[in-house]
Order: C-alpha cells, then sequence, then structure tokens
C-alpha cells in the first residue's frame, strides 16, 4: 500500500506552518498510550488539556489497515449496565468512557480481539447501540487498565474523483460537527508543491514551484502519495478528538475519526507522579 498523508496517529507540531512530511506506517494517529509523556504536575486542568491538544499534533494519522471485518459474537444475555452513566462517560457510538470489556460486552456491543501496536486490549466493535452510517469500523483499546479510552472510527471507502470532491465535502460536514461539540479546532493542510512551467522576460521558459489549493485536479493523488495532508484536531479537558482524510492503495478516500479520553490520561498520570 503506498504510503498516506501526514489523522489517525498525526502529526505535527501545532504552528502557524506545517511542514510535509511522509506518511508513516503504524504511528499512531494522536497520543501514544504507552509513553506516557508527563505533563507538568503543578499546570491547571485548563493548561494540561492545551498541551495535551499540542501533543495531539505531534503524530501523524496512520493507514486504515485492510483486515477482514471480525466475525461478530452471540449477543450477550447479562443486563444493561449502563443506566447511571454520566455525563463525562458519555462516549461516541453509544459507548461508555472508563466502561471495562465485561460492561462494554454486558451493554449489547460483540467485541472482536484485534492486536494493536502500541494499544494492548483492542478490540473491533459492532453491535453499537448509536451506529454512524458513514463509519465501516469501529475499533476501541481497553488498556492495560481495562478502562475504555480509546475509540477510532474509520469511514467507508469512497470512489472520489481526482479532486477527492466526495471525502473533502465528507470532512467538512464532521469537522463542523465536532467543533460545535468539543471545540478548540486546529485544521492543518500541507499542500503538495507542483512544477509549473512560465516565460521569463526574454521568452524563455522556466519552472518554478507553487503549492497546489485544497480540492485541486490532482488533490486525491496528493493525498495518496503523502505530497498533501489535511487533518483538524478538537479538544476539551476530557476529550481529544483528531479527524484526518485518507486514502488507500486503490485511490479509495475514506476519514478518520479518533478519540481519546484525557482525563483518563491524567488519572493515570497524576497516579504516576504520586508515587514518584
Amino acid at each position: 500500500m503506498k504510503k498516506v498523508f501526514c489523522l489517525m496517529g498525526i502529526i505535527l507540531l501545532a504552528t502557524s506552518s506545517v511542514k510535509a512530511q511522509d506518511t508513516i506506517i503504524n504511528q499512531d494517529f494522536l497520543l501514544d498510550p504507552e509513553a506516557e509523556k508527563m505533563l507538568s504536575p503543578n499546570e491547571e486542568a485548563i493548561i494540561n488539556a492545551e498541551e495535551s491538544a499540542k501533543r495531539l499534533l505531534n503524530q501523524k494519522p496512520r493507514l486504515l489497515r485492510k483486515r477482514s471485518f471480525p466475525k461478530l459474537r452471540s449477543k450477550p444475555t447479562a443486563e444493561d449496565n449502563t443506566k447511571d452513566i454520566t455525563r463525562n462517560q458519555v462516549a461516541p457510538f453509544g459507548l461508555v468512557w472508563k466502561s471495562t470489556v465485561t460492561a462494554t460486552r454486558n451493554q449489547g456491543i460483540s467485541l472482536t480481539k484485534i492486536e494493536e501496536k502500541d494499544y494492548p486490549n483492542s478490540y473491533s466493535a459492532t453491535d453499537l447501540p448509536k451506529k454512524i452510517d458513514d463509519f465501516a469500523r469501529v475499533d476501541v483499546s481497553f488498556g492495560k487498565e481495562d478502562k475504555l479510552w480509546r475509540i477510532i472510527a474509520y469511514g467507508k471507502l469512497l470512489d472520489d474523483d481526482a479532486s477527492a470532491t466526495k471525502v473533502l465535502r465528507l470532512y467538512n460536514i464532521y469537522s463542523s460537527l465536532l467543533a460545535k461539540k468539543y471545540g478548540n479546532k486546529k485544521e492543518f493542510f500541507t499542500p503538495a508543491e507542483i512544477n509549473v512551467v512560465t516565460k521569463d522576460s526574454s521568452g524563455r521558459e522556466k519552472i518554478i514551484k507553487k503549492t497546489a489549493p485544497l480540492g485541486n485536479p490532482e488533490f486525491l493523488s496528493q493525498l495518496q502519495s503523502g505530497k498533501a495532508v489535511l487533518y483538524s484536531t478538537y479538544n476539551n479537558n476530557e476529550i481529544g478528538a483528531a479527524l484526518a482524510i485518507n486514502v488507500d492503495g486503490d485511490g479509495k478516500s475514506y476519514i478518520v475519526l479518533d478519540y481519546k479520553n484525557l482525563g483518563l490520561l491524567y488519572s493515570k498520570e497524576k497516579k504516576t507522579l504520586d508515587a514518584l
């Protein structure tokens, strides 16, 4: 599979301009769960959120791996134990933040074990309480502590045109919704450089480099090769989200939406700090 752009582990440091980089397969989309890069213990929660948002941008989105979709397991017969979910526990797709594997299955959600580098205790989730038709697959990670802290959703593959019109439209729809729900939107576009033939004052031809705009006639192939990159991040004090566009080796475009529970990461960090 060819390299992809820069959203599902992203990314550049938040600056006014972003350098183009080659996509690296298997890099994390947002935060690295095992690296546990610690924030300053003296910072207030809001500063922690801001710093975490910056780190959301330090890594690149990874490729959607072509694995077979899991066979569905039988639905559990246990009662739903999610009646007293607090506001901070409500997660996308009807999931529950910090829920255990057992409790998640007790919601009637089917979990099939998958292997994810740097994301232990990960599963592919089906029979979700709140489905979104634009997404083909949802994976979840519970970590070593057996608490749901990460959700990553892969959009359906699109037969797009050369300008990536379909996936850009879908990206803009979800970008607007995420900004409304989580706030603090930061969008990053790295344009591809193209050669343009011009003539100087003497009429001689010369080649100059220009940046290709968003949605240009070769935008799909530029995204596919990693020459162009488009992604955005969103966050509040509890949740960090990142949205990106990818193009697979067959030229199919799709969006990737990656959520992380920052509150759970802060709690884990504080526990480690207290032990030092």
